[in-house]
């Protein structure tokens, strides 16, 4: 099972400090932020598996981070906190897709109960949306585009398998190198090999399904990574 990510936000700094030290106790990373305008650019730069919300936070509410997140994804779980004076909010996010709501101060029995819900669910979701129409799917170690199967080679799959399996982080050639192979040629410092696989597949896909646009980035300086959604 591959390592799950947490967005959490939430503007009382006491509470915030308590839960995220529990929360680390669930999640490889939790990405925290005290306002909806720093919440989403976390979200946009880290793609987590999950969310945990406050309904209300400044500058930018719970809802509303909700709703954006899922202007293009509908994966990423969503638990929303909320207080009983924001019951009737709730009838804002009948359409947002929640995984659930919990009513502030949420007791630790309740939290793992439902903490523990929510990552066998993200757990047991072995497929990834991707952008482009594309998905893959883990259990199966295959690619698809609008649900047809893509034949792959061998190192096309071992590439495309560890960079799904950790969408929210990007790869040098190097990296990926090493990790396919567990070895590289110490000669080649750009690891073109890597490289050129990937470009020789992005062509091969852009000819044959998609010709707007491929779900892998390849950012300067930065490496490789896969776009999750559904764009």
């Amino acid at each position: 099972m591959r390592a799950l990510t947490l967005l959490y936000v939430e503007d009382d700094e006491m509470v915030r400090e308590n839960f995220t030290q529990i929360l680390q106790r669930y999640f490889s990373s939790v990405f925290v932020a005290d306002n909806g305008k720093s919440a989403l650019e976390l979200y946009e730069r880290h793609r987590p598996d999950a969310a945990l919300l406050d309904i209300s936070i400044p500058h930018i509410s719970g809802l509303q981070v909700a709703a954006k997140i899922r202007e293009s994804d509908t994966t990423t779980q969503i638990i929303m906190l909320t207080a009983y004076a924001d019951q009737e909010k709730l009838m804002q996010a009948v359409n947002l897709q929640l995984f659930a709501y919990m009513v502030k101060p949420v007791q630790q029995a309740e939290l793992d109960t439902t903490l523990r819900s929510l990552i066998k669910k993200v757990s047991q979701n072995t497929l990834l949306t991707l952008t482009h129409d594309y998905a893959w799917d883990d259990n199966e170690k295959k690619l698809y585009f609008k649900q047809e199967k893509i034949r792959l080679t061998n190192n096309e799959q071992l590439a495309l398998e560890l960079l799904c399996n950790a969408p929210n982080r990007r790869f040098k050639a190097c990296e990926i190198a090493y990790e396919i192979f567990e070895e590289y040629d110490e000669h080649d410092l750009e690891c073109n090999n890597i490289v050129q696989l990937l470009s020789r597949f992005k062509a091969k896909m852009l000819k044959q399904y998609d010709p707007e646009g491929l779900f892998i980035q390849n950012i300067y300086g930065g490496g490789y990574q896969v776009m999750v959604g559904s764009s």
